[in-house]
């Protein structure tokens, strides 16, 4: 729950992202902007909503943000198996299959998730065009 509290490892960064790249509504231009308006979302939906809205488009943002942060070019094998653990536990959390059990000022999934975010769009600084899913109305 560090990013909740604002106190999240790349918390300037992601403000920055989403400054930059996140548009008022609607899917973002770049899949930078994506990936942190995403995991934003997903961790929106856990901690205010209890996952009461969760649905197919919450599941399209737990692929995409396998799609792009399982990559070998940024991430070890050891970070790669986290990040597939985290996405399949926020998976479980919106299914209702696992309990989030988030502790204040305690690094969880989202918070693993966001730092991954981060460190990819560091990795790759120069802007992504981001094709726009015409069935995610998230």
């Amino acid at each position: 729950m560090l990013y909740y509290y604002g106190i999240g490892q790349y918390q300037k960064e992601c403000g920055e992202l989403w400054r930059q790249f996140v548009p008022a509504s609607g899917q973002a231009d770049t899949v930078q902007g994506e990936l942190i308006r995403v995991i934003t979302k997903l961790e929106d939906e856990c901690l205010r909503n209890g996952n009461m809205n969760w649905d197919m488009g919450h599941r399209m943002f737990t692929n995409f943000l396998h799609k792009y942060l399982c990559d070998a070019e940024v991430f070890d094998a050891e970070a790669i198996s986290q990040i597939k653990r985290d996405i399949s536990a926020i998976r479980d959390f919106g299914s209702g299959k696992k309990e989030p059990d988030f502790k204040e000022n305690t690094e969880d999934e989202f918070d693993r998730i966001t730092d991954r975010v981060a460190e990819w769009c560091q990795a790759y600084p120069v802007p992504i065009k981001h094709m726009k899913n015409v069935k995610l109305k998230r």
